[in-house]
This record gives structure tokens, sequence and C-alpha cells, in this order.
């Protein structure tokens, strides 16, 4: 790094000296230049503004105001892709849970070939009937089809599961608003830290400009006698470390705008420009009000999932609950038998023999020996623990919005403390160049006068940052963001 600040101070004085030169014409007089084809009028005034905006089109970034980006992002993002899918797959259980109560039919078809037949031993009924007879009853091929249906009359389970069944797609189009909020969230603050970092970068190169031109001046008052050398050798330490600063700011703003583009799920080789500015985000904060202003809980999202979540314990209660209920359902078979000597099955000419029922089936729990007493009771334990945990949730919640108001209430006095610095330190600095170009203040005073300016800056960005910060969280726990 030094190699390299020495060989930037060598390049800017060679131009220094360079540009006291007087400039000669360049000799080009016995360049022949290369004969081109003409290309017709009418084709060149055709082919030139198709290039101009071919080139336009690939090369201009797209513009993103912060809503405009939070909007992008909700879209892109995939996360909240995945919450979307969340709630589709929950539409699909909640059919799933409503069709398993609706009749159900099946068709089978078997086919059996009797390799040997079983041999089964009666009594001989003509003869002495202590004498057994070997007998064989089927045929070789034997052949069903038949079709089962069956309706559910009444089943506790079916009737909870189908609400527990509601109560989870409520719980994931909460979750997906959740999740949505959270990219917003992100993309906000990762809003505010580009414009932060472009702001920062700004004036760091303007007051690299500004020590440049200071350090020009002073090298020219050293070439002609009147300062000492160690007041160049101070500026030029000074210059060297505003340089670094500008480089690293730079690689701060593109890793910043790196991070956004991924948040707001746009392409790393996208070009985008922010159209918003910080202190228009400073201009529009009502401080008064949100001050004042006091929180509903019930709008919280993460009080609302814990809610859901609370619901579900419930209802998973519920379900175990029936398994104390009988069950009540319908069925209707239909089955058509073949039984042949010889594989025709096909042929129209046999017969195929029919059997069908229609009948109920009623299944009563009697006992278990306290199994599904303990099931229950883990379940009501489990509810007992999810109500616990939202009423805890909500009274923190109130706590965390009065922190916030606080910490919102501190970040505006420093910003506008910060603010009044701001100011002054322009001042200081103004007067101790004017001071350094009339000979009344050394180059010392005048890097010590910079450095406490660029440090106020920087004091005066993050408070605006963390202002607008403080804000954000007021707003994600009233669920306005």
């Amino acid at each position: 790094m030094r190699k390299f600040i020495l060989t930037c101070t060598g390049i800017i004085a060679g131009l220094t000296l360079l540009a006291q030169q007087p400039v000669q014409e360049p000799v080009i007089a016995s360049i022949k230049e290369p004969v081109q084809e003409e290309v017709p009028a009418e084709q060149k005034a055709v082919q030139e503004p198709v290039q101009v905006r071919l080139h336009e089109q690939a090369e201009a970034p797209r513009s993103f105001s912060l809503s405009e980006a939070m909007e992008h992002a909700v879209v892109h993002n995939l996360n909240a892709e995945n919450a979307r899918l969340d709630v589709l797959s929950a539409d699909k259980r909640v059919w799933e849970a409503t069709a398993s109560g609706l009749p159900q039919v099946s068709a089978s078809v078997n086919y059996n070939n009797n390799l040997s037949l079983a041999t089964t031993l009666i009594p001989d009924f003509l003869g002495d009937p202590s004498d057994k007879i070997e007998v064989q009853f089927g045929t070789k091929h034997f052949a069903t089809a038949g079709m089962v249906a069956n309706q559910v009359i009444f089943s506790g389970s079916f009737i909870v599961g189908l609400q527990t069944a509601k109560v989870f797609k409520e719980f994931t189009q909460t979750n997906r608003e959740l999740t949505e909020q959270q990219v917003k969230e992100t993309v906000t603050q990762g809003y505010y830290i580009v414009l932060l970092s472009e702001q920062t970068l700004e004036a760091l190169r303007g007051n690299l400009a500004n020590m440049q031109a200071t350090l020009e001046d002073t090298r020219e008052l050293y070439k002609a006698g009147f300062i000492e050398e160690i007041e160049v050798d101070q500026l030029e330490v000074t210059f060297s470390d505003l340089e670094n600063a500008v480089l690293s700011m730079e690689r701060q703003l593109v890793a910043s705008r790196s991070l956004l583009k991924f948040q707001m799920g746009l392409d790393a080789s996208e070009e985008i420009e922010l159209t918003d500015k910080l202190e228009d985000f400073v201009e529009a904060l009502d401080y008064q009000v949100l001050g004042s202003v006091e929180m509903d809980v019930e709008s919280n999202l993460d009080y609302q999932i814990l809610r859901d979540q609370e619901q579900l314990a419930y209802m998973d209660m519920k379900l175990k609950q029936t398994e104390y209920m009988p069950n009540l359902s319908a069925f209707f078979t239909m089955d058509f038998t073949a039984q042949r000597d010889e594989f025709n099955l096909f042929d129209t000419e046999e017969d195929w023999y029919k059997a069908s029922a229609v009948g109920l089936s009623l299944n009563i729990p009697l006992f278990s020996s306290g199994l599904r007493m303990a099931g229950v009771a883990q379940k009501r334990i489990a509810y007992e623990q999810a109500r616990n945990t939202r009423e805890f949730t909500a009274r923190g919640l109130k706590v965390e919005f009065m922190q916030a108001q606080y910490d919102l209430a501190n970040a505006y006095e420093k910003f506008s403390s910060e603010k009044k610095n701001l100011v002054l330190a322009q001042k200081v600095v103004n007067t101790t160049k004017t001071k350094y170009n009339g000979g009344l203040a050394g180059s010392l005073e005048l890097t010590q006068v910079n450095d406490q300016f660029l440090q106020t800056l920087s004091n005066y960005t993050s408070a605006m940052v963390e202002l607008l910060n403080a804000k954000v969280t007021l707003d994600i726990l009233m669920n306005k963001i």
C-alpha cells in the first residue's frame, strides 16, 4: 500500500510538472488515415438510432423508490414465494380433510391360478362315517372383480380435523404476512445502508478533491520556499488516508448494493438506482405522533402467529378427545367371480357370478387401560403451554414497544445534536482553510480539523440511519410496514 501511495504521489507530481510545460502540437501530418467505405446516408440514419437505443437499454439502471423496492421484493424474494406456497398447500390440506368425509369408491381385480387345489377330508356319508374321503373344492382358475363404496355418517375426528385444517390455513396466511414483513424490513434497512454509503462516499470524494487542491497549492508554496517540507508531508499523509477511505467506501457501496439486490430478488449483474434520499425520510418522520401512539397487541404479527398456534394446540387436544367417540359409516360392495378349469376368463359365453351387499359399520371404543386419557392429558398440557407463551409474549411486546419509543426519542435527540455539530464542523473547516491560505494556520491544524469534520459527518449519517431504523422497529411492532 505504501508503494501504491508513493506511486500515486509521483504521478500527481508528474502531472503537475507537465501542466506547467508548453503544449506542443502533435505531429500527425505524415500519418495517412485509412480509407473507409462510405455508408449511404439513409442506411446510416437508420443504424445509428438503433445502436444508440440498444446501448441505452443495456446500460440504463433500474430506478427504485423504497416502496417500489419493497413491492418488488415481496413478489420476487424466494422466502416470500415459499410463504405463498405454504398458503396454497394449506388450501389443499383443507380440501384433503373435507374429502375424507365424502364418499370413497374403490375397485379391485384379483386372479388366482391354483397350481394345486387344497385337499379336504370329509366323512363317508354313503358308507362308514368313520372313514374319510379326500375331496378338492374349487377350480384351477379363479378371478374376482369388485367395487367397494364407503361413506362416513358420523366421525368426531373428521369434524375436528376439518376445523383444524381451516385454522392451519389461517396460520399459514399470517405466517405469509409475517414473512413479507420481514422481507420489507430487510429491504428497508438495506436501502438505508446503500443511501448512507452513497452519501458518505460523495462527502469523502468532495473532501478528497478539496484536499488535493490544497496539497497542490502547498507544494507550489514549498517550491517557492515559503514553507517547510514537513507541511507538505503532513498533507500528503492526510491525502493518502482520504484516498484509502474513498476506495474502502466504494467497495462498501458495491457490497451494500449487492446485498440489497439479493434481498429484492434481483440478479447481481443488474444495475439499480435509488431515487429516495435519507433526508426525505427524516423530514417525513412525525416524531411527536410516534412518541405518543399506543400499541395494539392484536395487530402485531408475532402475536397473531402465537394466537394461531394456541388455537392449533386446542384443536389438537379436541382431536385427541374424539377417540372416546363412536364412529359410524355405511358401505356397499359388489363382486363378480369367475371359476374356470381352463383359462377362458374373457369368454363371453361363460358366466360371472354376482354378489352384492349394503350395510353399516359402528365402532364403539370401550376400554383402553388409560391410554386415551393419558394422550388427552398431554395435549391439554401443550395447549396450556401455548396459551402461557401467548400471554407472556403479549406482555413482552408492550415492554418492547415502550423501549422502542424511548429508542426513537434518544435517536431523534442524537440526530438533532449531530446535525448541529455538522454545521459547526463545516464552519470550523472553512475558517481554518481561510486561515491556512492566509498563512495563519499550519497544515497540522488543517489536518486535525479535517479529521474532526469527517468524524462528525460519520456521526451525523449514522445518527440519521439509527433514527430511521428506530422508526422501522416501531412500524414493525404496530404492523405498519
